[in-house]
């Protein structure tokens, strides 16, 4: 953590108590405040800084656009991207700008903590591979290590190089078993495939176990082995040269890396060592970015998931499928139940937009409480409207009863949220809430592009919850005759005989739900 605490980081945030936030959440930074983009880019142009940390703020700041500018004005620098809306497609356009990772606000500070040092030692990591290319001409081989698409390709990949610019009899690469607690082989090049699979090590036993432990590279010549620490462990006397050298990532030793020697006239020299840390190096690097790239699919899959269905069962349900996202929907019976807001055109107008926020989020708040307590689904927010579904993609036995109890819910918390308002202000009195209820087959699943996907119901029985609740007024709640028939007398309702609705072919014959 010492050399971390003189790590300069500019801040950019036009909010200072976020500001202040931040700063305190990651104490050990060197964090230069800059409220705006210009003195972001400023600061930049008049000193070297590692890394960017740029809070969302459109219009007045653009994270992605700002991060393009600084990168230009200092190559390489690390960037972390802070939004209240971190969802998939911010996540990915953060990405496609040359963002580390990205934070979620209000600020956590373990996770911040978490995705900084990410984006520190990947910047690390990053610079040492790029001094390493101008010195050696080695850059094909990160190339082709980079490339791999599994641990084990990298890991053949990299033995193949050591290989040929040491002329090794034997190497191999072991890495540690989190599950087995001890070093075991994954690859290796001279040693016979059942001695590789029989070896396990503890960290500290060993020659390999103590580079592990220690991180710290080990070079032994036959002449000078009888000088080593480590002459008790030396059992092979056909070996006249050896390295041991630690692979890390992200300064956590994962690994070792040993090569040998046999033929009487060959040694390693530290100029062989040197080649190890490069080689080592990009390999470290190329075992990251795969694993950063599999952690962002399963990130991205997880936080599509749970950022598109708020319902945790639901998200579980579709994890569980293993399917493509893209492919992932169903024609089936389902209960909607759609909410709309009345005379939110009128409120717009005439209250403050913070006050409507806070209206609105409390609002959907409870409604999205009530619909998961009857075990639903909340399709979406449209603005003033909300969407929700009963007994797809989670099976209920009676969904229509589910939703006239959610509706019921509903209501009731509307008239009192209604009432609180109104001690505010007048404004609130004409406020009303229409909700209806519907059943029928329709389209449950993913529709979209493969860059935005919105899980989501389509089909007529949903527009008619649409234009059924724009009917309902004085909070009130509109059935369908097929919703009536499957509720029973678990409600009083009243016939209101058979509706127009404007864009629907056929009138529907509705009710009015009293009480339960």
């Amino acid at each position: 953590m010492g050399t971390l605490m003189h790590t300069a980081a500019v801040l950019c945030t036009s909010d200072d108590r976020q500001a202040e936030a931040i700063a305190a959440a990651l104490p050990w930074l060197q964090v230069i405040r800059c409220p705006d983009e210009e003195s972001a880019r400023e600061t930049c142009l008049a000193q070297e800084v590692r890394l960017a940390l740029i809070v969302d703020e459109p219009p007045r700041i653009d994270g992605c656009g700002l991060f393009g500018e600084l990168g230009a004005i200092q190559p390489g620098l690390a960037g972390v991207l802070l939004s209240a809306a971190a969802d998939t497609t911010l996540l990915y356009s953060a990405l496609e700008v040359g963002f580390s990772g990205v934070v979620e606000l209000p600020v956590k500070v373990q996770q911040a903590n978490q995705v900084v040092h990410q984006a520190l030692d990947r910047y690390r990591l990053q610079q040492e591979n790029t001094r390493l290319r101008t010195l050696i001409p080695l850059y094909r081989v990160g190339e082709q290590l980079t490339a791999a698409t599994s641990e084990e390709d990298i890991l053949e990949r990299l033995l193949d190089a050591v290989q040929r610019q040491t002329k090794a009899s034997r190497c191999s690469v072991m890495l540690y078993d989190q599950k087995e607690q001890c070093l075991r082989v994954i690859s290796a090049r001279g040693l016979h495939p059942a001695v590789a699979r029989s070896i396990r090590l503890q960290p500290g036993d060993q020659i390999a176990g103590w580079v592990f432990q220690q991180g710290k590279p080990v070079l032994l010549n036959k002449e000078d082995q009888g000088k080593s620490i480590f002459s008790p462990l030396l059992r092979q006397p056909e070996i006249v040269s050896s390295i041991s050298f630690p692979l890390r990532i992200c300064e956590q030793n994962i690994g070792v890396l040993n090569i040998s020697q046999q033929e009487a006239g060959e040694r390693f020299s530290e100029a062989d060592n040197e080649m190890l840390a490069i080689l080592c190096s990009q390999a470290a690097v190329a075992l990251e970015n795969l694993r950063s790239r599999q952690q962002l699919t399963t990130t991205t899959r997880m936080r599509t998931l749970f950022e598109q269905y708020v319902a945790p069962e639901v998200a579980e349900l579709l994890l569980a499928q293993n399917a493509d996202l893209m492919e992932l929907g169903e024609i089936k019976p389902a209960t909607v139940l759609f909410a709309d807001i009345r005379n939110f055109t009128r409120l717009v107008q005439q209250i403050d937009l913070w006050s409507l926020r806070a209206f609105l989020n409390e609002f959907f708040h409870f409604f999205t409480e009530e619909v998961f307590r009857y075990h639903g689904t909340v399709d979406k927010f449209m603005g003033d409207a909300v969407l929700a579904v009963f007994g797809a993609p989670v099976k209920l036995d009676e969904p229509c009863l589910a939703a006239a109890h959610t509706a019921m819910a509903i209501k009731k918390r509307f008239t009192a949220l209604r009432d609180q308002w109104k001690l505010r202000s007048e404004i609130f009195s004409g406020v009303d809430l229409g909700i209806a209820v519907t059943k029928g087959t329709v389209f449950l699943g993913n529709i979209g592009s493969s860059r935005r996907l919105d899980y989501t119901v389509v089909g007529n029985e949903v527009n008619i919850a649409q234009r059924l609740a724009t009917e309902a007024t004085s909070c009130r709640i509109y059935i369908t005759d097929v919703v009536r028939g499957e509720i029973g007398n678990s409600f009083e309702v009243e016939e209101l005989g058979e509706i127009e609705l404007r864009g629907i072919k056929q009138k529907i014959r509705a009710f009015s739900l009293l009480n339960g």
